[in-house]
């Protein structure tokens, strides 16, 4: 009977790293949620950075994106938007402003309502 036990716990322990699932809080996983390859290459090729940023509060989509899209230097068509988990991307052109003043200028016109973060830029070429 302890045999049986230990078998089935064995198997158990071995099929448990199969069920795991994305928790949303890793920095990849927010990238992820909204990597478009296009997107990314397209940037690269017309010289853009690629943002991606951690979405600390909610928001409706379509006020991000509006927020985002009037934002200089952005390109609109390379807007990402995650709810789950609460990410952001988008191509900027950096000759027009840095990708941190870019931020800040999207919570500026969203008047505090949500925090934005930068999880990472990637610069043409990386």
């Amino acid at each position: 009977m302890k045999h049986f036990f230990r078998a089935g716990f064995s198997v158990l322990l071995l099929l448990a790293p199969m069920t795991a699932l994305a928790c949303g809080a890793c920095i990849e996983d927010k990238m992820a949620a909204t990597y478009d390859y296009d997107a990314v290459q397209k940037a690269h090729a017309q010289k853009r950075t690629v943002v991606f940023c951690d979405v600390q509060d909610r928001i409706a989509p379509e006020k991000l994106r509006q927020a985002v899209a009037s934002t200089r230097g952005i390109d609109p068509g390379s807007i990402r938007i995650s709810s789950e988990p609460a990410a952001l991307s988008f191509a900027l052109d950096t000759r027009t402003q840095s990708p941190a003043a870019a931020v800040a200028s999207i919570a500026s016109v969203l008047k505090g309502k949500v925090r934005l973060s930068i999880i990472r830029n990637a610069p043409p070429g990386q």
